[in-house]
């Protein structure tokens, strides 16, 4: 492996693994942070989601900019403004101070990480590409394992913005490799005409809906959602007629590809919440301190690292979406079991339930996003990659979200608590219901997806 090579991998090692353990810490953390700034539950759960809202509608611009202008700017451009949100983090003063340098955050991470993905795929030799992407996968799932012992223990003994402080020099170190270091620039669509209205309609489409799908409850919250949705149904007509979109909507035409990401949207939409609730009800209805939660919470991704490439493997073997299904219906037993969940319900039974997800989300994630992608013709892989990150994100967004507006519909304005575990509860058991709902969903498009592709075999 050349120098350059070695460079890129270190650097996108370090970036996976903070990045993974920032956000599984800061979801430890909030109980801290809402506590310090007097948060109610809508606030605390806004700061909670505002990464992944600005993840979502930054990604798919991130892709042009970098075809552009360049993956290695666009990289250290990313890690500055990632940077940025850190220092505001740490240097808050109040809640809005606080969920604004949640917002910076999410703009720096989606353009890091899209073109640090870019630059693997452009810069590493083919024979050395599928060891580098697992060294960027085994980077973020170190993270994942890390965060609840490492950010458990730092925030018990040295307070919430110890997690941020420790992120900081690892980003500085990663952007002055990459700047210093890494020689080469990667411009792929230099001449491409930049699709800035298909870019700025999604991005105010998506924050409007995401917003008001979390804001429901209030007038302002609802004209908002209508007015994202409507956006977001010009957006894709403008994409379906213009020559070099920013979203390659036309790829939805091929009913396989649609059906299979609609199951990973559906899918994300129901469980992404989840990692939040379990971290809320061990803190609230249990009454345990960060550290204590954070060595329960070690068991998902242990799970995820152990069952993730054995799925990958054996999708290879069998029908992907099979085993896909097969997840979904693991998950969806839990689901199940939490609508009846209470503040007495044994803490085996939670973990249970906790570790049943993983197993399931293990068997799922991988063989569907082998299924997208041996869907589609290998000319339209980018595309397809971008779609499926795309609506994963957005689910994502939308599970934090439904965590906001149940708790606001539940609880008012009421700070999470202790004294309010009782609510924190009753608002998690309507959310289950939903979620179970919206498995069903996502097993049904993954039966068609598969009675599709056997019909066309």
């Amino acid at each position: 492996m050349e120098k350059l090579e070695k460079y890129i991998l270190l650097v996108s090692f370090i970036t996976s693994f903070s990045t993974l353990f920032l956000l599984n810490a800061t979801a430890l953390a909030m109980p801290s942070i809402g506590n310090e700034y007097m948060m109610n539950n809508v606030t605390q759960n806004w700061a909670l989601t505002m990464v992944s809202i600005f993840i979502s509608a930054s990604t798919i611009p991130a892709g042009q900019i970098c075809s552009k202008y360049g993956c290695k700017k666009v990289f250290v451009i990313g890690c500055l403004i990632f940077l940025v949100g850190l220092i505001i983090s740490c240097i808050s003063i109040s809640p809005e101070m606080f969920v604004l340098s949640r917002a910076i955050q999410g703009i720096g991470y989606a353009l890091y990480l899209v073109a640090e993905t870019a630059i693997i795929v452009l810069a590493i030799d083919k024979k050395n590409r599928g060891k580098s992407l697992g060294m960027v996968i085994v980077g973020s799932y170190l993270g994942c394992i890390t965060s609840p012992l490492l950010g458990g223990y730092l925030i018990n003994n040295f307070g919430w913005r110890s997690v941020f402080y420790m992120i900081i020099p690892l980003v500085i170190f990663c952007g002055a490799v990459t700047l210093l270091k890494v020689k080469k620039e990667w411009i792929t669509n230099k001449d491409d005409k930049m699709d800035i209205v298909g870019g700025s309609l999604y991005v105010i489409g998506i924050i409007l809906f995401v917003y008001g799908f979390s804001d429901l409850l209030s007038i302002t919250g609802g004209i908002s959602a209508i007015l994202g949705i409507v956006i977001l149904i010009i957006f894709g007509i403008y994409e379906y007629r213009i020559k070099l979109p920013v979203f390659k909507i036309k790829l939805f035409k091929n009913k396989i590809f649609a059906a299979y990401n609609l199951t990973g949207f559906f899918c994300f939409f129901a469980i992404a919440v989840f990692d939040v609730i379990f971290n809320y009800y061990f803190q609230y209805a249990k009454g345990w301190d960060p550290q204590l939660t954070g060595l329960i919470l070690i068991v998902p991704p242990i799970i995820l690292a152990i069952i993730s490439p054995n799925s990958g493997r054996l999708s290879d073997k069998i029908h992907p979406q099979k085993l896909s299904t097969i997840g979904l219906g693991v998950i969806l037993v839990p689901l199940i079991g939490l609508i009846f969940l209470d503040v007495t319900t044994s803490v085996y039974a939670v973990i249970i339930a906790m570790a049943l997800i993983a197993v399931g989300t293990g068997l799922f994630s991988v063989p569907n996003t082998n299924a997208v992608m041996s869907s589609v013709p290998e000319e339209h892989a980018p595309y397809a990659s971008a779609t499926q990150i795309t609506l994963r994100s957005c689910g994502q967004t939308m599970s934090l979200s439904l965590l906001t507006l149940i708790c606001a519909f539940v609880m008012g304005t009421l700070p999470l608590s202790r004294e309010y575990a009782g609510l924190f509860v009753d608002s998690l058991n309507i959310i289950a219901i939903i979620c179970t709902v919206l498995c069903i969903i996502a097993i049904a498009f993954s039966i068609w997806g598969i009675k599709l592709s056997t019909h066309n075999s």
